[in-house]
């Protein structure tokens, strides 16, 4: 158990780092209290630090992108070329340029990310420079502050920080298209909240409880079935602690009414979703409604 909550909370953290799409790890505020956030860690307590050594790609050719970004292949791979939504299988290490310093990394958790090229779940830079590589491709990235962070930066990355990045593309192929449940005879359960549950299929055992970790796939879709987000299309199902307001509130709420082996559309009120802000592409005071398979209960 330790370690699966260890592999969740580094997982929370590179969300807020790198993705930069409607994540469901984020709460929508309430209006009487702040929404709890995942505690970053300040560069300067970051222990073993290393430091990258350019000195290796000095000799080789830099190539500069319109946008401004520079890059160098270290390895040249066989595979594909990367096109927008394709899902990218990718291992990285990241580093300040300035002091070049590394903040985060992949390899250090054994754990490559999975994101849809050209779905804005990664940074601009990225978005900008992986339709140059192919798969199987080792490169190095020299990443302007204004197709990362930006002015405001985001702990560690002080504001107006310059970025390397070395990756490895390890995998890229046609996303899943997800598809709408379809429902004959819908029987919808409305909770007080104001949540509303339609069970496609029914699954079996006992119902989670909070603490326990919830293994789900998951698309969702502003009120007129816009598809603003999925796991399906990523490949990569979300794995959250249930009611630790790890993710929205009409999720914590909803799956808790859900068994094991699972399919059902969640409808969520803006105020157990986005409430009046909304994110990214999800309009403020927005209804919007996610179609859900619960896949396993880690008790």
């Amino acid at each position: 158990m330790q370690k699966i909550l260890r592999w969740l909370l580094t997982t929370v953290m590179l969300s807020a780092l790198l993705f930069n799409g409607c994540s469901l790890l984020q709460v929508a505020e309430k209006d009487d209290e702040p929404a709890p956030v995942v505690e970053e860690i300040p560069a300067e307590e970051l222990e073993e630090v290393d430091v990258i050594d350019l000195t290796e790609t000095a000799a080789l050719e830099k190539k500069t992108t319109a946008s401004g970004i520079s890059y160098t292949l270290l390895e040249y791979g066989e595979g594909p070329r990367l096109t927008k939504n394709m899902r990218v299988e990718v291992h990285y290490a990241a580093y300040l340029a300035e002091n070049r310093t590394r903040f985060d990394s992949s390899y250090e958790r054994d754990e490559p990310i999975s994101f849809v090229l050209g779905a804005g779940m990664v940074i601009e830079g990225w978005e900008k420079a992986l339709p140059n590589l192919r798969v199987g491709d080792k490169a190095r990235l020299w990443i302007p502050d204004s197709l990362a962070y930006g002015k405001a930066g985001r702990a560690p990355i002080p504001p107006n920080a310059d970025l390397i990045f070395d990756l490895e593309i390890l995998d890229a192929g046609e996303i899943d298209i997800p598809v709408l449940f379809e429902f004959e005879e819908p029987d919808t359960l409305v909770t007080e909240s104001g949540l509303q549950i339609i069970v496609k299929q029914k699954g079996s055992g006992a119902l989670p409880v909070p603490g326990n970790i919830i293994v789900a796939h998951y698309s969702g879709y502003l009120n007129d079935s816009t598809l603003f987000d999925s796991s399906i299309q990523r490949g990569v199902p979300v794995r959250f602690v249930l009611g630790s307001s790890q993710v929205i509130r009409g999720w914590d709420e909803g799956f808790a009414l859900l068994k094991e082996g699972s399919r059902a559309r969640m409808i969520l009120p803006p105020w157990l979703a986005y409430g009046d802000k909304g994110a990214d592409i999800v309009p403020p005071d927005e209804t919007i409604f996610f179609d859900v398979e619960l896949l396993e209960v880690l008790r």
